[in-house]
């Protein structure tokens, strides 16, 4: 039998380069396309259909789904069909708090092992974001995450680092969104720019606890705005 997402034209999936593991790439378009709505919760999907979709061949959908599966995702309904998990808005939450809180030990770890020049750079990031000249939202965003990409380089924890991004079911459109809501309102705005030069000012003091204190503060605040965005 074929469902609705078998007949979805190809394009709502972004081809796939070979320069990379396919698997991978699979994995990422499928992991964005829930995060980002583009599959709806319970909504039912095969191997095949994703494929096509993909222009590639089950075998690195497969992989993919079964990384997907492990997540939390994804989940089997027969031998040939899978569906989207249908998460509660509690459970949601429950995952993007735990994902703040690994992101905070994260910071924890990184504190001992960053340099005084990711310090200077992630200051002149803070900096460019507080600034009053006009700054488009994905300017805003690939700011927001270099000074996060320090942290996570000066950590360097592979095995967390996946755990993190194993939560971050968010996908980039609607963080843009959100991203787009916070700068709308300057004092939140300003609070999120506060909260990078208190996590900065900690990291210069080079103690783990204020860290990992700050960083769960900011982060925690984050996801609590970003769910607020998606109600």
């Amino acid at each position: 039998m074929t469902t609705a997402s078998d007949t979805t034209p190809a394009a709502e999936l972004p081809s796939l380069f070979r320069a990379d593991s396919l698997a991978e790439q699979a994995y990422r378009a499928i992991r964005e396309g829930i995060a980002t709505g583009l599959f709806t919760a319970g909504e039912r999907v095969t191997e095949r259909g994703l494929a096509a979709r993909l222009n590639v061949s089950a075998t690195p959908v497969r992989e993919a789904l079964r990384r997907l599966e492990q997540e939390g995702l994804i989940e089997r309904v027969s031998a040939r069909q899978l569906r989207v998990v249908d998460h509660s808005a509690d459970t949601l939450r429950e995952l993007l708090l735990t994902g703040a809180a690994l992101r905070a030990m994260e910071a924890r770890f990184a504190t001992h092992k960053i340099t005084d020049a990711a310090l200077d750079r992630m200051a002149a990031l803070v900096e460019a974001l507080a600034s009053e000249r006009e700054m488009d939202i994905p300017e805003r965003m690939r700011i927001a995450r270099e000074f996060d990409m320090e942290i996570e380089r000066a950590a360097h924890n592979p095995t967390l680092r996946s755990m993190i991004l194993s939560l971050s079911i968010i996908g980039q459109e609607r963080r843009a969104r959100y991203a787009e809501s916070l700068w709308l309102h300057p004092e939140a705005g300003r609070r999120r720019v506060q909260g990078h030069r208190d996590m900065l000012a900690a990291f210069r003091k080079r103690d783990p606890d204020l860290v990992e204190q700050v960083f769960r503060r900011h982060a925690t605040a984050g996801v609590e705005l970003l769910l607020d965005d998606l109600d």
